[in-house]
């Protein structure tokens, strides 16, 4: 397991609002920190907790909170959560921890060249009110973030996630568009057909991800959230029905 604090000063501040953050074509939600209101009722935190931990043999987690102030996390009796196994080790995952600035990369183990994922040199800010990690994923076939009445494989937009219990309406990617319950979980090629990864976002608050296309066939998913921690699940490789089983 690894634990840590991140400490931003003001100059450092000023440097992550300056970051590249996702950009889509003018028919699409945009997703910029830059334009979110901040102040008193939606401050950048400046303390933040972070936790990277093996839980079984092919699932690590994530975790980011504030340091200073208790945040929201969804029940564990009601949403399970999982906690590091001393016995294992992160690497057995291919994790390596960036720094400078803070990051971190899931390597696949076979072919250590190959990342599975990675938020290096990417968006990252954790507002009160806001949060956003930019994922650089291996491929553009992506499923899942549902429940959603579109497409099979998801395109490039704005998936949010937010439900209301009522029908739900097709999902054109402009984003806003509200489901009738929520399952926040990805599943993921890697660079090898026919072999995934799944990403479990563990979170009730709102959430619209943004998926944008990149070069070579890459792809970069962009999680945004309204509030509560940043707790990730990371489920590794196998065939979709495996990777599926985990996530249930």
């Amino acid at each position: 397991m690894v634990k840590g604090v991140l400490k931003a000063s003001a100059s450092k501040l000023e440097e992550l609002n300056a970051q590249p953050f996702t950009k889509l074509n003018d028919n699409l939600i945009k997703a910029d920190p830059k334009m979110v209101p901040t102040g008193k009722n939606n401050e950048v935190i400046k303390n933040l907790a972070f936790e990277f931990g093996q839980a079984d043999w092919k699932v690590a987690y994530m975790r980011l909170t504030d340091n200073d102030n208790a945040r929201f996390s969804p029940p564990k009796n009601i949403v399970n959560q999982l906690n590091a196994d001393g016995n294992k080790r992160l690497d057995q995952c291919g994790f390596e921890l960036l720094q400078n600035p803070f990051g971190f990369k899931f390597m696949d183990t076979k072919n250590p060249s190959n990342a599975i994922i990675s938020t290096e040199n990417s968006a990252f800010i954790f507002m009160d009110k806001y949060i956003q990690m930019d994922l650089q994923l291996p491929s553009r076939r992506i499923y899942g973030l549902g429940e959603r009445n579109t497409q099979f494989a998801l395109g490039e937009g704005t998936w949010t996630m937010w439900a209301n219990g009522q029908e739900t309406p097709i999902d054109d990617g402009t984003g806003g568009k509200q489901t009738y319950g929520v399952h926040p979980f990805a599943l993921i090629q890697t660079a090898n057909k026919g072999e995934y990864f799944g990403l479990f976002f563990r979170n009730t608050n709102a959430m619209s991800p943004v998926i944008t296309f990149t070069g070579d066939s890459t792809s970069t998913l962009s999680y945004i959230t309204t509030g509560g921690q940043l707790e990730i699940y990371f489920m590794f490789k196998g065939t979709p029905k495996e990777i599926i089983a985990q996530y249930h």
